[in-house]
């Protein structure tokens, strides 16, 4: 596959699961053995983990829109830049089982991604959203200070 239409499976696998919510678009797009990578956490395998984390979004942002702000494609890898946007009227479920109360807060976070192609579909992803800008556009945590 030409990188042109990887990058564009990665587009649309943003803008299907997070940002209309169409959940078997992963399936679709994702090999079933596909493998991902979060920061701090074992490799999860198959699609359940993103589809987990598209339903913990568009329950705490109903109205969440994502936007595409950069791809660069080699080989068989895409790395995209993605910013999710909306307001948290809904509780949002931590990492840990903690769940935030809607603060009712017009929030902006973004993500960093890559994956990796075989045979027309997502096999790895690698990804690190920020989810310390999500927390403190909520305003449950300030910026760091200085000094």
């Amino acid at each position: 596959m030409s990188s042109e239409r990887n990058k564009a499976l990665s587009q649309e696998l943003y803008e299907a699961v997070f940002g209309h919510g169409d959940l078997g678009a992963a399936d679709r797009l994702m090999a079933p053995g596909c493998v991902s990578h979060p920061p701090g956490l074992p490799a999860a395998v198959g699609t359940d983990a993103i589809k987990l984390q598209a339903q913990v979004l568009r329950a705490a942002f109903p109205d969440l829109v994502v936007t595409l702000l950069s791809q660069v494609a080699e080989g068989d890898r895409v790395a995209s830049h993605w910013r999710g946007a909306g307001t948290h009227t809904g509780p949002m479920s931590m990492p840990g089982g903690a769940a935030l109360p809607p603060t009712g807060r017009r929030a902006a976070f973004e993500e960093m991604r890559i994956d990796r192609f075989e045979g027309g579909q997502i096999v790895e992803s690698w990804f690190i959203p920020d989810r310390l800008g999500l927390i403190a556009a909520l305003g449950l945590q300030g910026p760091p200070r200085e000094g």
